[in-house]
């Protein structure tokens, strides 16, 4: 038997070298399509459409997107939309925004600011960048928040709010107040028991000024109503009104609020 096996056949070690090289082919085609499909994806989103929209200080804008959904930018807000056939995002470079989505489960709408990834579960939210920090409210549906930095993930119902600082990530939920969020959408600021010196941070958002105060003890004053964006003679006029401070112009662009006498 084994001499059999010794005895050449003619043909027999071309045909197993055909019979291996056919078999490669059909992997070897499917890598190379696989390769292609991947190539083909990442040169569809390199080559996804972006568009830049940007707002002045004091101005407000709405964008309607392809899909139907609406973006509103507040004051100071720069913003990159990016589209491509798979997926939608938005880059908030800087500023408010706030979002009205048109869900859509096969193309995901993505917003990226900092190491934050915020997607949408069908929704109705509002992204605030800051230098100190990244407020995030729901007002309708749901959104799904990621710290790219620890891959730490937390989901937002309407109502929630979440406060995401560079030292200590992602804060607990909050209770998110619907009236003041949406206030500026309307040219509105609503002040709740607010300390004098965030409604001053705040107002300067808005306008080419700087607050400063005489006394620590003034931006402790808290102040409660609602204010129109867009002047701010009314509010320096309401101050004296509702608390016992006075304010002065020191220049243009300077206002000093410091204690009323006799009050």
């Amino acid at each position: 038997m084994d001499d059999l096996r010794r005895i050449p056949v003619p043909g027999l070690d071309e045909a197993r070298s055909a019979r291996h090289e056919r078999s490669a082919l059909p992997l070897a085609a499917l890598s190379v399509l696989l390769m292609g499909l991947l190539t083909a994806g990442w040169w569809y989103e390199f080559r996804a459409e972006t568009t830049h929209y940007a707002t002045a200080m004091g101005e407000r804008r709405s964008v309607t997107l392809a899909d139907g959904s609406r973006v509103e930018l507040n004051t100071s807000t720069r913003l990159a939309v990016h589209w491509s056939r798979w997926s939608r995002k938005v880059e908030l470079e800087s500023g408010e925004a706030l979002f009205t989505v048109t869900h859509d489960p096969d193309h995901p709408f993505v917003v990226e600011t900092g190491p934050l990834c915020i997607r949408d579960v069908g929704t109705r939210f509002d992204v605030r960048k800051q230098p100190e920090n990244i407020a995030i409210a729901v007002l309708e549906g749901e959104v799904e928040l990621e710290d790219e930095r620890d891959m730490k993930t937390e989901r937002l119902k309407a109502g929630d709010r979440s406060v995401y600082r560079e030292t200590t990530g992602l804060g607990p939920k909050e209770r998110a107040d619907a009236e003041q969020i949406e206030a500026w959408t309307q040219g509105r600021l609503v002040f709740k028991h607010t300390p004098l010196a965030e409604v001053a941070a705040e107002l300067e958002r808005y306008h080419p000024v700087r607050f400063v105060f005489a006394e620590p003890a003034v931006g402790r004053e808290i102040l409660s109503g609602t204010f129109d964006v867009g002047d701010l003679d009314p509010f320096l006029n309401a101050v004296g009104k509702i608390l016992p401070v006075r304010a002065e112009r020191s220049s243009d662009s300077l206002i000093v609020l410091r204690r009323a006498k006799g009050k």
